[in-house]
């Protein structure tokens, strides 16, 4: 895959003497591409067990651009404190695709799930339109954990939520996402909802259990550097420089000026 991808990059220069591409770059080179290149590395085995979310089960399923689903849906139409389902980067564990094509369903035995966001100049976005103080890791958080309590699991089961980003990526602080800040957060969400005068099943079933599974979720903050270095693949590494030289903001979007 990481060779074809290249491949389609030299195929799409043209002019010798100062080479343009036939296309925006960032079609190949992205954030999105990258995290599929090292899943299908970790998949294989590459990189050890250097980070605890690693090795994968085995047998374990990948998907990309999967959706969580969320449990703040609509209520009735026009229901101005609800989200639509949460879009992963990466998703690996045991689960199925529901008939919306996209939609991840976990198994009532699953024994993992692990969802990765990727980012690598860009920030963690701060909300969503009707809720913009619950930024992107709480409400990952929160989606992922109403996936394990949906799915009512039998056994035992390690969850992981995974941020990679870039190590010169002055818009992200590990810090800022700590557990107490992800619980905050969803506490927050949920109250509008459990106080309605008839709140859903939907959110019944996750207040009673969300805070039990966020004890048991495991959060990781990783650099791509820590990631690729793990891997030790030259070409990965060529891939990322590339993502990073078509992906770098100017000097004028960088935090401080």
């Amino acid at each position: 895959m990481l060779k074809q991808l290249l491949g389609v990059y030299e195929a799409g220069l043209v002019n010798r003497e100062a080479p343009k591409c036939l296309f925006p770059e960032t079609l190949v080179f992205n954030e999105g591409w990258l995290l599929r290149l090292v899943l299908r590395e970790w998949l294989a085995g590459s990189g050890g067990s250097r980070f605890g979310f690693l090795p994968f089960p085995e047998g374990a399923t990948a998907y990309t651009e999967g959706q969580l689903y969320t449990p703040f849906k609509a209520r009735c139409r026009g229901d101005e404190l609800a989200e639509s389902h949460t879009h992963v980067d990466g998703i690996v564990g045991d689960f199925s695709i529901s008939g919306t094509k996209s939609g991840i369903e976990l198994k009532p035995d699953f024994r993992y799930i692990a969802a990765f966001e990727a980012k690598i100049f860009s920030r963690i976005a701060p909300g969503v339109t009707n809720t913009p103080g619950f930024d992107q890791v709480s409400r990952t958080a929160a989606c992922l954990i109403n996936s394990v309590l949906l799915a009512q699991p039998q056994a035992s089961y390690s969850a992981h939520l995974v941020v990679v980003y870039a190590k010169d990526n002055r818009h992200i602080d590990p810090g800022a996402y700590g557990k107490g800040h992800i619980e905050d957060e969803i506490t927050q969400r949920v109250q509008p909802f459990v106080r309605a005068k008839e709140p859903s099943e939907a959110i019944v079933r996750f207040d009673a259990g969300w805070k039990d599974v966020l004890q048991r979720l495991h959060v990781w903050f990783l650099t791509w550097e820590e990631v690729l270095g793990s891997i030790g693949s030259d070409e990965l590494w060529r891939f990322y420089e590339l993502c990073k030289s078509f992906a770098r903001p100017s000097a004028a979007a960088l935090p401080g000026r």
